[in-house]
């Protein structure tokens, strides 16, 4: 008892001596070069000493208060955020936070709202240092969660406790997956960082979560993850540092990346001039040029110019050729492996102001070197040729994978394009959120293919509806059972009257998918998130209006908010932005 009460004494003397310093760290969206959000930190000190966080928490774990201290790190973190700032605030928990009854489900909410925030603009982030004890019970919680409105990411993938089995756990219930400094950080010079955050960011698509590359300290790890793996969410000091509070008022992002949809900017590898004496022994330059990084440069030799491939001469130089040439002077051994040393008037050039991929694929698919050059104020660039060409068929087959093999409607890429492009040419438009109620309950009782059918159904009336449009309307399947609308060149009175003409044909079509037992009762038994069977309304249809903008995120945010309202209500609605009622319709 005595013991007890004195560590309970010496934990709370920690927790009050130790001062906790929020900062925040942008996370960048490459497409639209605005903030998506800012991640909490904390910075630690006990009088004037500052503590690492790690140390900190190891000494919370030694006074068995690691959940107070993690509980005191986000109050701290919310209550310092500004509030006109736009953007989610990103915070890292642990998982037995999560599904703690003491410091989880009672908490977090009142804590979020008691700083005037709402959960819609709050990323829970499931840190890498905590082993998962109970991976059912975690799930539950994120559910419930996120039935709250909060959104989810997992910090760090492939590191610490968050495996690739955790990520492939949690399918469904990401919103986000960060991928971690130790491959992001120098892969645009390492062949196997390259290859595995190019799965990575496969295998989140692929789950539903969009990727956020963190520790981005280089300029060129920058524009390879931009134009090669075309990744919209960065994090890290190259865009930049972690802020305080103050400073994050003003901040605005300073780097941009530009490209067009139908454009491709060569961004080639700046080469170096080298100048080297013709009667130096090759064994010098072999030593001086292999192990300096740098794989490309120009050799000037005797007036004359060469492009050296230093991986390839390593390569192909045999050992006994590297002893018979070592110390012979470096113009001899130039003119008699002059394969290995290609003039640099011979290398392949395009015009720099070449931008269309279909048209550099056509300058250079039938060229028989490995590289091309271009020039630019005075400088030399390279580009190699299976850069262009995977880029190429890349964007062709995302072209193609853009559309939705059920539906064959476009999906989030052209969405964003004609918000993009609806924005920049000023005119209003509006978006139109469509969910299937009870979706999952119906895919459940009457079984995939089924399921399959309705979306199906979905998208054919929605293409008979963008057919009537007449040019004014833009229909995207998104995922799932979530499908935008865009309207334009129409008031908010005629779009509302379009819309409740469409939620009713969507209700009389989807009905006859339902079996003639349900359909004369007016329900279909199902179980629901919670694994509970029970009954639920025939084919309701939740619809979100909202006025565009060319903040897609913001929009996201407005969209979840009302459907959240549109949900709660039993039955087809319509809920319209700064309209106080639920529209509804006849059955």
């Amino acid at each position: 008892m005595f013991m007890n009460s004195l560590k309970n004494l010496a934990s709370r003397e920690f927790l009050s001596k130790l001062e906790i310093r929020p900062y925040y760290q942008p996370i960048v969206d490459l497409r639209n070069g605005r903030p998506l959000g800012f991640e909490a930190l904390s910075r630690f000190k006990i009088g004037e000493a500052p503590i690492g966080p790690l140390r900190a928490f190891q000494m919370a774990s030694d006074f068995d208060v690691v959940g107070e201290l993690d509980t005191l790190c986000r109050e701290v973190a919310l209550m310092h955020f500004p509030k006109d700032v736009s953007g989610y605030i990103f915070l890292n928990v642990f998982p037995s936070y999560l599904t703690s009854e003491s410091f989880g489900k009672r908490k977090t909410l009142e804590l979020v709202k008691s700083f005037g925030l709402e959960p819609i603009s709050v990323v829970l982030e499931l840190t890498e240092v905590e082993r998962v004890q109970d991976v059912d019970l975690l799930k539950k919680a994120l559910n419930y969660y996120k039935s709250l409105g909060f959104l989810v990411g997992i910090d760090d993938v492939g590191t610490g406790y968050n495996s690739l089995q955790m990520l492939l756990e949690l399918e469904g219930l990401l919103d986000f997956v960060k991928l971690p400094k130790e491959l992001v950080n120098g892969f645009a010079r390492s062949k196997i960082k390259y290859q595995l955050l190019k799965v990575l960011t496969e295998v989140s698509l692929n789950i539903g979560a969009k990727p956020i590359y963190e520790g981005v300290e280089q300029e060129e790890d920058a524009k390879l993850l931009f134009y090669d793996l075309d990744a919209q969410y960065v994090q890290g000091f190259y865009f930049a540092k972690p802020m305080s509070s103050e400073e994050l008022k003003g901040f605005v992002v300073q780097t941009r990346f530009q490209k067009n949809s139908e454009d491709f900017v060569p961004e080639g590898e700046v080469l170096e001039y080298v100048k080297y004496d013709p009667k130096d022994r090759f064994g010098k330059f072999l030593e001086l040029f292999d192990g300096n990084g740098r794989r490309y440069f120009i050799l000037h030799l005797d007036d004359e110019e060469y492009l050296i491939d230093m991986w390839r001469l390593r390569y192909e130089l045999t050992q006994k050729e590297i002893n018979l040439y070592y110390y012979k002077p470096l113009s001899e051994v130039v003119q008699r492996m002059k394969s290995l040393f290609p003039r640099l008037d011979g290398i392949p050039h395009v015009n720099a102001e070449i931008h269309n991929i279909h048209r550099l694929f056509d300058v250079v698919a039938s060229q028989e070197h490995d590289v091309v050059l271009y020039k630019k104020n005075n400088r030399a660039y390279l580009l190699e040729k299976y850069h262009i060409i995977s880029y190429f068929y890349r964007r062709l087959s995302k072209e193609l994978l853009d559309k939705n093999p059920l539906t064959l409607l476009p999906g989030s890429n052209a969405l964003q394009e004609k918000v993009k492009k609806l924005s920049s040419s000023e005119n209003n438009f509006f978006l139109c959120y469509i969910d299937l109620d009870n979706f999952k309950a119906f895919n459940d009782a009457y079984g995939f293919y089924a399921g399959d059918q309705m979306i199906k159904k979905v998208g054919v009336i929605l293409s008979s509806f963008e057919r009537k449009g007449e040019g004014r309307i833009f229909v995207s399947h998104i995922g799932g059972d979530d499908f935008v609308l865009v309207l334009w060149d129409t008031t908010l009175e005629e779009a509302v009257q379009e819309l409740l003409k469409l939620l009713s044909d969507l209700q009389d079509g989807l009905l006859e998918l339902y079996s003639h037992e349900d359909r004369a009762r007016g329900y279909f038994v199902g179980k629901d998130r919670h694994e509970v069977q029970r009954e639920f309304p025939l084919a309701s249809v939740s619809m979100a209006l909202v006025k565009g903008s060319s903040d897609m995120v913001e929009i996201s945010k407005r969209c979840a908010q009302l459907k959240k309202r549109a949900k709660s209500h039993v039955g087809s609605v319509l809920v319209v932005e700064g309209l106080n009622e639920i529209l509804t319709i006849d059955r």
